[in-house]
């Protein structure tokens, strides 16, 4: 057990170590290593997952084991990790650069299906962005209080911050400020989800869950072979021919 925990902590020490020297020179940005290896994995996994049925079964069952235990063993330490902001980033960007580059090409779906697909993408980017500019703007907001100094007439006091709350307010570790009325810190898009950024939020969710669902059925119904369902909805049947090409990832 010691054992494990020392191999733990050296690797968060060389992870620090190499996340404060990974980034650009003087004035510019720095990237952490943390937030750069989705980049990778992603495309990485969708190229084994693309191989055969085995492959694309064992990466969808296992993608979900490795996120975690990367998460247990290495990000929990990490005060903010940008590693989940990045995936989700990473992985709309490649579902648009697949069905736009290799699926619309075909010309098996309607202008009207492309046009209402991208709509949705493009909805729940932009709810996205103000789900986290508002929480970014909560949380500036408590740094600039913060500098203020406290009235005395102040009721509620966080005793981590010293600043003044309301009773609904909750101080996030990872924020590092309080959140009126806070949900729960999404680490997918790296903010708090508070009474500022809740409909956005959802609205956020409603686009991209329609967007996902409504473009992977596009997809496999046009690389495979589809069926009808009801009506004019498809749904794909056999698709082993997709494994010998590889464009289709």
């Amino acid at each position: 057990m010691r054992g494990s925990s020392l191999i733990v902590t050296q690797t968060m020490a060389v992870w620090e170590r190499m996340r404060k020297h990974c980034g650009w020179r003087r004035s510019a940005k720095q990237i952490s290593l943390d937030a750069i290896i989705p980049l990778f994995m992603i495309p990485l996994l969708a190229v084994i997952a693309a191989q055969s049925v085995f492959c694309t079964i064992l990466i969808f069952l296992s993608t979900p084991l490795l996120i975690y235990y990367l998460h247990h063993n290495f990000l929990r330490f990490l005060l903010r990790t940008k590693f989940f902001l990045m995936w989700t980033i990473t992985s709309v960007l490649m579902l648009m650069l697949v069905f736009e580059v290799n699926i619309v090409p075909l010309l098996e779906i309607l202008p009207e299906e492309n046009l209402f697909f991208i709509i949705c993408v493009v909805g729940g980017i932009y709810c996205a962005s103000k789900t986290k500019l508002s929480a970014d703007h909560v949380g500036q907001e408590g740094v600039i209080e913060q500098s203020l100094e406290l009235g005395e007439g102040s009721e509620e006091q966080c005793v981590i911050c010293r600043r003044k709350t309301s009773p609904q307010a909750y101080h996030c570790r990872v924020c590092q400020t309080c959140i009126l009325n806070r949900e729960y810190h999404s680490k997918w898009l790296d903010c708090c989800i508070g009474s500022s950024n809740l409909r956005w939020y959802i609205a956020c969710l409603s686009f991209s869950t329609t967007a996902f669902i409504y473009g992977s059925n596009l997809t496999m119904t046009s690389v495979c072979h589809p069926f009808i369902l009801i009506g004019t909805m498809l749904l794909p049947d056999d698709c082993s021919d997709v494994y010998h090409q590889l464009e289709y990832v």
